[in-house]
């Protein structure tokens, strides 16, 4: 039996043409994916330091105790710690892709039961070509994180 040759079809070199074209923008597409990965590495490494420091001063302060907070560069982690217990609350690594800079005023510091900070000045991180750093304010426990 024979086919008309009006039949409505594609050639070969037409689909061809039209997967070279799906597969470069789906190339390109994931291509982005990189680089938001390491923006939500960065963003999430901020928020839950931020939060383990607060849960430090409230830990100092709800349980009237020094509180220490101490930070390793050689081992890219950090430790919170409870002086009356010697008891370790949280003992954390950076993520992956975040170093911590050697130069910073500060490697510990100790947050009294009145949510005071014994020593203040900034401990600086790397994010890729992005550098973050950690303020702290002597007197007043308070502290941020600016990127």
């Amino acid at each position: 039996m024979k086919r008309p040759k009006n039949e409505a079809g594609f050639t070969f070199p037409e689909m061809l043409v039209v997967l070279l074209i799906v597969s470069v923008i789906t190339a390109l597409a994931f291509a982005g994916f990189k680089p938001v990965k390491h923006t939500i590495v960065k963003k999430m490494f901020i928020n839950q330091l931020e939060n383990d420091l607060y849960l430090a001063q409230t830990d100092a302060i709800s349980r009237q105790t020094n509180v220490y907070v101490q930070f390793f560069r050689q081992n890219n982690m950090y430790s919170i710690f409870e002086a009356r217990k010697n008891a370790t609350i949280i003992k954390r690594r950076l993520p992956e892709g975040i170093k911590m800079f050697e130069n910073g005023s500060f490697h510990s510091y100790a947050i009294g039961p009145d949510g005071n900070v014994t020593q203040f000045g900034t401990l600086y991180f790397q994010s890729g070509q992005e550098q973050i750093k950690l303020v702290t304010h002597i007197g007043s426990g308070r502290f941020y994180v600016e990127e």
